[in-house]
């Protein structure tokens, strides 16, 4: 079983985050009340149970659908504080991401609104299944609005981040040679495109966990459940 979860790990952590990403952009940071209880607070904002419940149904949704039969249910009992973490990183990146100045427009919002698949049958965007969908889901538009606003925010600061590192064709052969011992002579300029993808993918990961981290170091953070950063 171990050595089936190694082979397939890498496969698995790109699913992770393709889940995340989905629940996010259609669960994730919609406002919630705030009368329900505190699970967290950064820099002074609230992060509810109910929130926490969310995020974490829709993460364990999620994780059942992309991962099918190779989702190991011991996995569920780490759900709730990675949905934890990740509402905390998500506060802290938009925080940080004012006080940069960055902000998305309202042409940028709508833009983004109509090429959501969802709403968009056929490729053109369809206001009555718009409006369906979020009366199903018991979400105003407004608010909606908020939490799309707040996803296309957070991807433009992660996109600085991501941005600014590379890698030199150097790196990427010492890189191929120490992860491939027994390649062949030939086999990284075989490999080259598609391994500097998947090198560069890690390193800009990398680099945004790192950038987080920072963020953190200077923000007050506080949980009143295990999620720590």
């Amino acid at each position: 079983m171990l050595i089936q979860m190694h082979k397939h790990m890498k496969w698995i952590m790109w699913a992770i985050v393709a889940l995340i990403t989905v629940t996010f952009l259609f669960f994730g940071i919609y406002p919630s009340s705030t009368s329900g209880r505190t699970v967290a607070k950064v820099d002074g904002y609230v992060i509810t149970a109910d929130e926490l419940n969310r995020v974490y149904q829709n993460m364990y949704e999620n994780y059942r659908e992309i991962l099918k039969d190779q989702f190991p249910e011991a996995l569920s009992k780490n759900l709730r504080s990675q949905a934890l973490r990740e509402l905390v990183q998500n506060r802290l990146l938009l925080l940080e991401a004012g006080r940069m100045g960055l902000r998305v427009s309202d042409e940028e919002l709508q833009e983004h609104i109509v090429k959501i698949p969802s709403f968009s049958p056929g490729g053109k965007f369809d206001r009555r299944i718009y409006e369906m969908y979020l009366d199903r889901v018991n979400v105003k538009p407004e608010a909606f609005e908020t939490g799309q606003r707040e996803y296309l925010l957070r991807q433009k600061l992660e996109r600085l981040v991501e941005d600014s590192v590379d890698v030199t064709d150097g790196e990427l052969a010492t890189a191929y040679k120490t992860r491939n011992p027994k390649a062949k002579t030939g086999d990284f300029e075989k490999n080259k495109d598609s391994f500097r993808k998947t090198f560069l993918a890690e390193k800009r990961r990398e680099a945004l966990d790192a950038f987080v981290r920072n963020i953190r170091s200077k923000s007050d953070v506080t949980m009143s459940e295990q999620g720590s950063l």
